[in-house]
């Protein structure tokens, strides 16, 4: 049995390719050894990627107890759900000596149930060990099987990230300056002029422009709302009509109120006419009379509730509302709000600070706020007041209160 010549191309694309992953891995190791101590999370769970395309990676460090790096991202949120269940499938997992592929399993029944939500099909733990003991382990995923070759790289990348994190830790103090007592006084110097200077902080969090004073719609009696005349965010002058009530039982109303009216007016001047012969019809007409008076005020009332049901805008401004079908054919209760207008230019920024990132602020500070649109164009302005208030919703559980800062734009 013979077999076919090997072909030399073919062979000579795979030495390539072989040389150019070889090559790949060697630079990495070598941004690993030489990184600053700052980047080196940040450089294994992204810079991986060069070399082993995949999905997902996480590091859990055994000096923090805790995740210190996630793929994708150089800041995260240690609250943020997904983070929280990384977190419990580390704890979850019993520490190896060796790469095993994670088998979701293993895992306990609320995190099982939650891994197609977070995680991608193949995972694979890579422990970090190191010449002093384990640094930690790091988990990466990805929607193919992970091979043995694949998995033997990243078992040398996370031995460089070991070696390079232990020797961080193990850098022995700096030789003492013969000249420390000068140098503390340069730097006593340099803190006695810093503390003169205006210390600005920043934090990142969420906000929305608000009307200062606000005029509001409001229900004038109980009724259902029949339609509203203007779309939303709306520029409106002062009287034109914006809301209308049902008006059919109003109607109905003032017609029952008009014709009470005319039989009461009949009757008074049947009265009148009998009482010059008959003095009982005579006496009658006084009460008549003020039954005249008592239908004519109910007409003029239910006059009135038509009138009323149109709502015009009390100022000039913006008409701020929901969508209209929330609206129409809804019943609204007396003084209930229906929709608001905000003056022009009459705004404000209301920044809500975490419960974490919270400081003490000055009265009347000034903030310089920089938005996700127009980040070159920050918007100047000074502290207003604070209050604590409710968050938007309830984000992973947590129940927490927020201060707001409002702050108008100069």
């Amino acid at each position: 049995m013979t077999f076919p010549p090997p072909d030399p191309a073919r062979m000579q694309q795979g030495r390539q390719a072989a040389l150019l992953r070889l090559s790949a891995l060697v630079h990495l190791c070598e941004r690993l050894r030489t990184c600053p101590p700052d980047e080196l999370d940040f450089v294994l769970v992204n810079e991986s990627h060069n070399l082993l395309p995949y999905q997902q990676a996480a590091l859990y460090r055994t000096d923090k107890a805790g995740i210190a790096a996630i793929s994708g991202t150089a800041v995260f949120d240690a609250s943020a759900p997904y983070v929280r269940w990384l977190a419990q499938v580390f704890e979850s997992i019993t520490p190896r000596t060796e790469a095993v592929v994670l088998d979701a399993a293993t895992l306990p029944a609320a995190l099982r149930d939650e891994w197609a939500q977070w995680m991608a099909p193949h995972a694979v733990l890579i422990p970090l060990p190191g010449r002093h003991g384990r640094a930690g382990t790091l988990l990466v995923a990805r929607p193919d099987t992970w091979t043995p070759p694949d998995i033997q790289a990243l078992c040398m990348i996370g031995g460089e990230y070991a070696e390079s994190r232990q020797l961080i830790a193990s850098q022995p103090p700096r030789p003492r300056d013969t000249r420390m007592r000068r140098r503390i006084g340069a730097i006593l110097a340099a803190a006695v002029l810093v503390a003169f200077y205006p210390v600005h902080s920043w934090v990142l969090a969420p906000a929305e422009v608000v009307p200062v004073a606000p005029a509001y719609v409001r229900a004038p009696f109980a009724g259902i709302v029949h339609q509203l005349d203007i779309p939303p965010n709306t520029a409106v002058q002062a009287g034109t009509p914006v809301v209308e009530l049902e008006r059919a039982q109003l109607e109905s109303q003032y017609q029952v109120a008009r014709k009470a009216l005319e039989v009461a007016r009949t009757q008074y001047d049947e009265a009148i006419q009998a009482g010059m012969l008959d003095a009982k019809a005579r006496a009658q007409a006084g009460e008549l009379k003020g039954r005249i008076d008592e239908e004519a005020a109910q007409m003029r009332y239910q006059s009135e509730l038509l009138h009323r049901a149109t709502l015009t805008a009390p100022i000039d401004g913006l008409a701020l509302y929901n969508d209209p079908s929330e609206w129409v054919g809804r019943p609204v209760e007396a003084g209930e709000r229906i929709l608001m207008v905000a003056p022009a230019l009459s705004r404000r920024i209301e920044i809500r600070l975490p419960a974490t990132e919270t400081a003490q602020f000055p009265p009347d500070a000034r903030v310089r706020f920089f938005d996700n649109v127009h980040p070159d164009h920050p918007a100047e302005g000074h502290l207003v007041f604070k209050r604590w208030s409710r968050p938007f919703g309830q984000f992973c559980g947590l129940d927490k209160l927020y201060p707001v800062v409002v702050m108008p734009p100069f």
